[in-house]
């Protein structure tokens, strides 16, 4: 990291923003909203303006917290919207945010999103809302490259191609990142017991790249006063690029095996990453876990739109969505990075996925599931082949499929139910131990063991 640095900014954030029952902050992709009372949060809307690159800004934030803040454990996890709309974070890790007692705070950094989707929807809520003009949502969405039996080389270079334009089209995003982080270190108006000890930034797919490249370009000179680092660890996840280097606060890349190029090709849609130039050696500040089996977007808990956008997509005969945990993951993750940006632990090594020599195609046992990499229930006591980007092009290649093993194979690798079922205890607790799973999830994988019967 550079030794020398630019104090950031702060933003200047006012609210909450009243809500009425014909005016209410937009939610651009409402998932698990509905669980919010569940875990006994809130949602509030705060404003915040500046200057960034140079030209005025304002925009919104999204805050999430516990009602009673005497149960705020002083950690927050900050995401940015998606390009072109939904928050990816929330929707992964949502209920570890919320068991534990971190506050969540979507920043609407990106203008393309901003301007098209959230103040599209509501004028008159965010009249105020600003940025430098450049391309909207609406022109990535409807632009996303996708080539008829393309070669990995073409997909490669139109997807790279496709990226230069996010980062064109948000020239203010990474300040406004920054000043926001500052102030909330302070609190929100009104509410100074929201003063954030420990924050981390996390993002999924295009927003994991946002996070990418502030650990990159940002991290070493947009700086708290004083010098320290605005955010205090970072998750970036499902995105890419080459090596991340080491900085002052610790860095856990995670990946699922439909990250790469060879698995995701066939759908027509690049991969994340480039061949293996994303790997690194492990450090005393970055981690790399590549997860076996876990699609780019997780099926196992479906929102409606999801069930109506997959609604037609065909899959493999004798084949069902996946049930792969992603977000059991996520969770586990979320509390690693937490303890050790806290300095309360050191996690585990890197996981990598094993891989056909120097080349990213994976190497696969004799049903089909990737070797190496993180290992879960799901491809040490498997049920099923897991395919993690599923052929038949958009939006289906988002999401994985599995098809059951055959009774005569789960006779073999088990025996009986009891058998598989102890099987997936050891796994389960060994995933415990080691920090990849947290007790309220591996209770949930053992009432599904439970169920299962041959």
């Amino acid at each position: 990291m550079t030794t020398r640095h630019a104090v950031a900014k702060h933003a200047l954030i006012t609210g909450p923003v009243a809500e009425t029952a014909d005016d209410r902050a937009v939610v651009l992709e409402p998932y698990a909203v509905d669980r919010i009372p569940t875990y006994d949060y809130v949602q509030e809307e705060y404003l915040v303006s500046g200057t960034a690159a140079g030209d005025p800004y304002s925009t919104r934030v999204l805050v999430r917290r516990p009602a009673d803040m005497a149960l705020y454990t002083g950690r927050a996890l900050a995401e940015v919207s998606h390009i072109w709309g939904g928050n990816s974070v929330w929707r992964a890790f949502n209920r570890q945010i919320m068991r534990g007692g971190f506050m969540w705070i979507g920043i609407d950094s990106q203008a393309p999103s901003a301007l098209d989707l959230v103040k599209g929807r509501n004028e008159r809520r965010y009249a105020d809302m600003t940025f430098t003009p450049g391309e909207l949502a609406g022109d990535f969405a409807a632009s996303i490259p996708f080539t008829e039996d393309p070669t990995p080389e073409v997909l490669a270079r139109q997807y790279d191609e496709f990226k230069e334009r996010w980062w064109r089209a948000t020239p203010q995003s990474f300040d406004i990142i920054a000043q926001v982080a500052n102030t909330l270190r302070e609190g929100l108006p009104g509410l100074p017991e929201a003063a954030v000890e420990t924050l981390l930034f996390s993002g999924i797919s295009q927003t994991g790249g946002v996070v990418r490249r502030f650990v990159e370009r940002y991290h070493g000179h947009l700086r708290r006063p004083g010098g320290g680092p605005v955010f205090d660890g970072y998750l970036p996840g499902a995105s890419g690029g080459p090596a991340l280097p080491d900085v002052d606060v610790p860095v856990m890349e995670v990946l699922g095996e439909a990250e790469f190029q060879s698995v995701r090709w066939a759908c027509g849609v690049s991969g994340q990453v480039r061949g293996l130039t994303h790997r690194r050696p492990d450090s005393a500040v970055f981690r790399l876990y590549e997860v076996a089996g876990m699609a780019h977007r997780e099926t196992r808990y479906m929102s409606d739109l999801d069930r109506e956008r997959l609604r037609d997509c065909p899959l493999p005969e004798g084949a069902r969505w996946s049930s792969f945990p992603n977000s059991f993951v996520y969770n586990a993750l979320l509390e690693l990075l937490s303890g050790w940006a806290r300095g309360e632990l050191v996690p585990p090594g890197s996981r990598l996925l094993e891989t056909v020599g120097d080349t990213d195609t994976l190497a696969r046992d004799a049903r089909g599931n990737a070797l190496g990499g993180l290992r879960t229930t799901y491809t040490d006591a498997p049920l099923s082949r897991l395919v993690a980007a599923t052929p038949v092009g958009r939006p289906s290649w988002y999401h994985g499929n599995e098809t059951p093993l055959a009774e005569d194979d789960l006779v073999r690798l088990y025996g009986d139910a009891d058998g598989y079922r102890r099987v997936h205890s050891r796994v389960a607790d060994r995933m415990v131990g080691e920090g990849f799973l947290v007790a309220e999830d591996a209770e949930a994988l053992r009432l599904g063991a439970e169920q299962v019967t041959f």
